[in-house]
């Protein structure tokens, strides 16, 4: 027995059947829910079980998370690490002549390792 089509609801032969989803469709009621735009198995993207373009892919909302102390220990640490901070800084500097050179957050890594280490050799 043939399934049926998960858009349109009529019988699915085997020589238009796309199997995607959980479900059967006919290729070209493979579609993007909003648009229309056809779809294959290589551009589609899925949402609850239905097919949608790149374009409209539905966003998810994100929950929100509280700021325990091991979070904001978190959020401290990896902005130590970033580079964005140091990289805001080169263009708000960029083009205002010679400047000292700043150190990344990895050459202060590297520094501290450093004088880490040669306290230790000293002691």
């Amino acid at each position: 027995m043939n399934p049926s089509c998960g858009r349109c609801g009529t019988i699915v032969y085997p020589t238009e059947k796309v199997n995607c989803l959980d479900k059967y469709w006919h290729k070209g009621c493979f579609s993007c829910e909003i648009c229309k735009m056809t779809l294959n198995m290589k551009n589609y993207k899925g949402f609850e079980k239905r097919p949608y373009c790149n374009a409209h892919y539905p966003k998810t909302n994100f929950t929100c998370v509280a700021d325990t102390p091991e979070n904001l220990r978190l959020k401290q640490q990896s902005k130590m690490q970033s580079q964005v901070q140091y990289k805001e800084e080169f263009e708000k500097n960029k083009g205002k002549g010679f400047s000292a050179v700043a150190d990344t957050p990895e050459m202060q890594r590297i520094k501290k390792t450093q004088d880490h280490i040669s306290n230790k050799a000293a002691a």
